[in-house]
């Protein structure tokens, strides 16, 4: 009897109600890993510390879907290179960060040539477009950063559907990466990790 109720309330609560995905829109046929929390902040300088695996690393944003993206920026530190996406609004935003096999862009699967051996996807998530159209990101759509060690190139894909896309392409083999966020203002922080500290 169990059963048959089971059979019968699942596709019942199914037809009630829909669900809208908030994941980028990913071929399937591209390798995405498994989803991974960010490691837990390095309480020496809290942010997180580097995982040992090179896997799609996720988080949830927080706050209202209000980030309009206003500037990316790319900078070599020790021992590592960070790309930083700065938004306007009140949320934080989330992330789904991965390295890929080649640069599709969300939307348009449309695929673009970037400098460097390895291909890191960025998707910062609670984002959209602005009430104006002055207040978005004016910079250039395609990079080559001038100080950022390991970064070669970068793709500013855009905003679609709530996330904002940034492509990265790096020298050398794909190495551990974290992500993290920070507020005022709200940013997506992504640090590579060196090769050699690897």
């Amino acid at each position: 009897m169990r059963l048959l109720l089971s059979i019968v309330i699942v596709p019942l609560l199914a037809a009630c109600g829909t669900t809208t995905s908030m994941e980028p829109t990913v071929d399937a046929s591209t390798p995405r890993g498994p989803t991974t929390e960010t490691p837990a902040p390095d309480p020496s300088d809290g942010v997180p510390a580097f995982p040992e695996k090179t896997t799609r690393q996720f988080a949830e944003n927080s706050g209202e879907w209000d980030l309009v993206l206003t500037d990316v920026r790319v900078a070599e530190r020790e021992g590592f290179d960070r790309i930083v996406l700065e938004f306007t609004g009140t949320g934080l935003p989330g992330w789904a960060v991965s390295y890929v096999d080649e640069a599709v862009l969300d939307g348009s699967g449309e695929v673009v040539t970037l400098a460097g051996d390895a291909i890191l996807d960025i998707y910062a998530s609670g984002t959209t477009w602005p009430g104006s159209e002055g207040d978005y990101y004016s910079g250039p759509r395609q990079f080559e950063p001038e100080s950022s060690g390991d970064v070669d190139d970068v793709f500013v894909a855009g905003t679609f559907e709530g996330y904002t896309q940034v492509l990265a392409g790096i020298d050398g083999a794909p190495v551990p990466f974290r992500v993290f966020a920070l507020t005022d203002p709200s940013r997506l922080v992504v640090d590579i990790g060196d090769e050699s500290t690897h």
